[in-house]
């Protein structure tokens, strides 16, 4: 053999040696006990001291439960009127990502270079876990996540939406109006979240791997040093370690009813908004979520009797979208009419849009961006400008149109700008990690 061949391939060789990955693969076991048992370890302690959230006190029950997707209306007028969490099963069974996303080889081909928001545990405390969240390559996710304590939770990139399923609960109507955004969850092994609640209504689906949810009603924060996301927030997130549960520090844990359910690929959950929940994931894990904000009442305008297996999620109109690795309005051009209709979003089903929430939501999408006025002095420019702390139904629909005009040109504005910003972070490869 010549020498020149030699060398190459030698050089293979070590180049794919350095390549791989050293470590040890996460558990990929989807066996896991749940609900957990409840006991005492000893007669002198708690039931489900230093245990993980759950065996602290046995469930009232499983959450309710469907054969199949209802349709929009049927949804609305049995669950979302209702407040009622519900798993429907095989809800989703007819998309690409069944086939095409078995294995990382097809995601890292084509979504290399896709930018995703990622988590990453970085201290373990007793009875705290904490995360930092990044920006970074798909690619350099899927290299990593089945050694790491990692997971991926991004709003989904418009270019992977065409092979994701939109649930037929959520397709027509006010509700399909009223969507906020579209979530994918991506883990390796045995992840656990944090106890949170969400401000939307939420409908989660698995598409690969195993999910338990352990859900309790809103009113039962007070036992689970719960911090809202601003005051009198429907969402919000507790800190404390859901692996190793402190029952003497949270005497009154034993207390909390909870009910539990277990999801497969092709299953769903809804989740009302303010629910509280914990979710843990087993094995390869991937599920998306869609948010969609409260309702007052339901309009069927637009649906049908008949519908299709599968719809994309690419067909959707999200209020939020993710481009090149920032959270931004989908709409880029606005008016009067596109202004009042996002401001009634926010408002939901309540009364009133306060300050809070507006401040919440705004610094959401422009809080990363200099320059720009802060979320009070927008508010301002909505009211009367003498510090106003809320909008009502009212005030909304009778915006004066010089108002109005002046937020029309700070969005079309602004995106010019955010436009310009992407575009050369683009080029620069700031997020390039791997």
């Amino acid at each position: 053999m010549k020498s020149w061949i030699k060398v190459y391939l030698l050089l293979e060789m070590v180049m794919s040696i350095m390549e791989a990955k050293i470590g040890f693969v996460k558990d990929q076991s989807m066996d896991a006990q749940f609900p957990g048992p409840v006991y005492r370890q000893t007669p002198s302690l708690p039931e489900g001291h230093l245990r993980p959230l759950g065996w602290q006190r046995r469930p009232d029950g499983p959450v309710h439960e469907e054969s199949e997707m209802p349709s929009t209306k049927e949804f609305y007028e049995s669950y979302v009127s209702a407040n009622k969490p519900a798993v429907f099963r095989n809800a989703v069974s007819d998309a690409p990502v069944f086939t095409q996303w078995q294995d990382d080889k097809y995601l890292t081909e084509k979504y290399a270079n896709v930018n995703v928001s990622v988590h990453a545990q970085t201290v373990r405390k007793r009875e705290k876990i904490e995360t930092t969240q990044q920006v970074m390559k798909l690619k350099k996710f899927l290299y990593d996540y089945m050694y790491e304590e990692w997971y991926l939770s991004t709003v989904i990139p418009r270019e992977m939406m065409q092979e994701l399923p939109l649930p037929k609960c959520v397709r027509c109507g006010t509700i399909a109006e009223r969507l906020i955004s579209a979530q994918l969850w991506m883990s390796s092994g045995g992840t656990s979240s944090r106890i949170h609640s969400h401000e939307e209504h939420l409908v989660h689906c698995v598409l690969f791997g195993r999910r338990d949810f352990i859900l309790i009603e809103g009113w039962h924060k007070k036992h689970l040093e719960f911090e809202d996301d601003y005051p009198g927030s429907m969402g919000g997130h507790s800190d404390i370690n859901t692996e190793i549960i402190n029952t003497f520090k949270l005497k009154t844990i034993g207390r909390v009813p909870w009910t539990w359910a277990t999801l497969y690929p092709g299953d769903c959950i809804f989740v009302p908004a303010g629910y509280i929940h914990q979710v843990r994931s087993h094995g390869r894990s991937i599920s998306l979520t869609i948010e969609f904000a409260t309702l007052k009442a339901f309009d069927d305008t637009g649906c049908t009797l008949i519908e299709e297996d599968f719809v994309p999620l690419s067909d959707a109109d999200f209020l939020l979208s993710y481009e090149n690795g920032k959270l931004r309005l989908s709409q880029t051009q606005w008016d009067a009419a596109s202004v009042k209709e996002l401001l009634l979003i926010l408002m939901g089903s309540s009364d009133v849009l306060t300050v809070d929430k507006f401040a919440h939501f705004y610094n959401q999408v422009f809080g990363q961006m200099d320059d720009i006025p802060d979320a009070r002095r927008m508010f301002d420019m909505l009211t009367s400008g003498e510090e106003e702390s809320q909008l009502t139904l009212r005030d909304i629909q009778n915006l004066p149109a010089t108002t109005l005009d002046k937020v029309v040109y700070f969005l079309n504005d602004i995106y010019k700008d955010v436009e310009n910003y992407w575009e050369s972070e683009t080029v620069n490869h700031l997020h390039e990690e791997f």
